[in-house]
């Protein structure tokens, strides 16, 4: 049987710990409470490589968007309405 890795071994700690089903970002938001940041690829790149491993954008959209704060989600339609004025004449 493979051994844990550090990442992995931090994760399940928490779930055996917790004793309950948690989600990512429950894991994600406690593990960054303790662990330094790593150096992360900005979100428009992740967001472009989503988009082109896809063959149903809209759908890849749709994911991405169903998975983000109501917070993050103001802060795109702020930003696509101002997309919509800079695009008009």
């Amino acid at each position: 049987m493979r051994r844990l890795g550090d990442l992995e071994a931090e994760i399940m700690d928490r779930l055996w710990t917790w004793d309950r089903p948690a989600t990512v970002r429950e894991v994600v938001d406690d593990i960054n409470k303790t662990r330094p940041v790593a150096a992360v690829r900005p979100t428009a790149a992740l967001m472009e490589d989503g988009l082109g491993e896809s063959k149903d954008h809209s759908a890849a959209l749709r994911h991405f968007v169903e998975n983000t704060s109501e917070e993050e989600v103001a802060a795109l339609r702020r930003a696509l309405r101002n997309m919509g004025r800079q695009t008009k004449p």
